[in-house]
């Protein structure tokens, strides 16, 4: 069952998009993802307890396994270019 998380995909897609148009290589989109991660654990404080979820998960999972979250997300986005 695919879900509709209503503009998140398509904006995810955009910024992909740019990326890739401007040269930027799938590897570096990743690996920018991964030091976003990392930086917004460091300094963002959870609204609800998705996003403490969210936060737990990415202060548990290894670099390996940020790395195919990271992978993931982009595959989404990425799904989602119009």
């Amino acid at each position: 069952m695919k879900r509709d998380f209503q503009g998140i995909p398509q904006e995810l897609a955009r910024v992909i998009q740019d990326g890739l148009r401007h040269g930027v290589s799938e590897e570096q989109i990743i690996k920018g993802m991964v030091s976003l991660g990392n930086f917004a654990e460091k300094v963002a404080s959870p609204d609800n307890p998705e996003e403490a979820f969210l936060m737990t998960l990415w202060d548990e999972a290894t670099q390996e396994e940020k790395e195919t979250l990271a992978r993931i997300v982009y595959r989404i986005g990425k799904r989602n270019y119009h």
